[in-house]
């Protein structure tokens, strides 16, 4: 068996390089990943009306994790397994079982980010004030234009060639690139004609949601029954079939007499307070939707770390969408 903390050569010089804050994870087939470490924080940490007691990101089959690490980069595959390496053209064309598959071959504890993982980072981002830019506009930030990155394929950046400015903490040792370049599978939620599906711990809900709304006790999805309004954005137990829809994020609001979930906003498939720019929200409740997160190098001021696009199937691919792996260790 491979073993996941290795001291060598290119872990001795990535640690030293960052303080720590970013090391070298390997996979069961010897193979490492440049990951960053990000440290057990609480809901209350980064936002006023997420609830409280420790972010769920950091829950994982009932158990309570100091950290976890998340790919610094966007992921290239080889040989059937995610990487997190520098300057590289981050894989696209790839669909959500595609992108999962190469993340769990990796091993136990690997997994694809999912949608409480990315919350976590952006809320950490909004209440830090680091909100990153990225590539929004064929290389450059649209934002400000004197950013740039190294050209992949198409209007893509090389993973992490862009200032620190792109970083989440806006320093050489945060992670890359969630901004726009290309968006990014999430697991963890789901639509499904309009239902929408946020998944528990060990198949149950998080932070006492109400557990009578969970439909499949075998799945572990948890179906909100929710109906929300705002931008003409309509999602929920009427099953309006919105496809197309799109509008600021920032945006999306409850309908009348309806009282969002903590775990909608824990997710950021609901605004939490203090969200305010422009990133924005796509919808599509026909059928079974997954979430993607970020934006793309094309997507200007919709890009942001508060994009998210429900409205591709599981099996759409693009030269827009790419993915990341994360790493709990379990």
């Amino acid at each position: 068996m491979i073993e996941t903390f290795v001291r060598d050569e290119f872990r001795h010089a990535v640690e030293a390089a960052t303080g720590g804050k970013n090391t070298v994870l390997y996979d069961n087939a010897g193979n490492g990943s440049i990951m960053v470490c990000v440290p057990k924080f609480n809901l209350e940490d980064v936002g006023s009306d997420l609830g409280t007691g420790v972010h769920p990101a950091f829950l994982y089959h009932g158990r309570e994790l100091s950290e976890i690490y998340i790919s610094k980069y966007q992921n290239v595959v080889t040989n059937g397994r995610a990487y997190s390496l520098p300057h590289k053209d981050p894989a696209v064309w790839i669909n959500f079982d595609g992108a999962r598959n190469a993340c769990t071959a990796k091993g136990k504890g690997w997994h694809i980010m999912t949608r409480v993982e990315w919350a976590a980072i952006a809320m950490w981002c909004l209440k830090n004030g680091t909100v990153p830019r990225g590539n929004t506009a064929t290389g450059k930030a649209y934002d400000a234009t004197y950013e740039h990155g190294t050209m992949g394929g198409d209007g893509r950046t090389l993973t992490g060639s862009g200032p620190n400015s792109w970083n989440h903490n806006g320093e050489q040792d945060g992670i890359a690139d969630l901004c726009g370049n290309a968006w990014e599978w999430n697991d963890g939620a789901k639509i499904i004609d309009g239902h929408i599906y946020v998944h528990g711990q060990d198949g149950t809900a998080m932070n006492n949601f109400d557990t009578a709304n969970k439909e499949n006790d075998a799945t572990g999805w948890v179906d909100t029954k929710s109906f929300f309004t705002g931008n003409g954005i309509q999602i929920g137990s009427a099953r309006a079939k919105e496809v197309g829809t799109e509008g600021a994020f920032s945006g999306v609001a409850a309908a009348s007499g309806f009282t969002i979930p903590d775990i909608l906003r824990q997710t950021l498939i609901a605004p939490p307070t203090g969200i305010t720019a422009d990133d924005h929200f796509w919808l599509n409740t026909a059928g079974e939707r997954l979430p993607i997160a970020g934006g793309n190098w094309n997507d200007g001021a919709g890009a942001g770390l508060f994009a998210l696009a429900l409205n591709d199937v599981r099996s759409h691919v693009s030269a827009y969408i790419g993915f990341r792996a994360a790493y709990a260790a379990v």
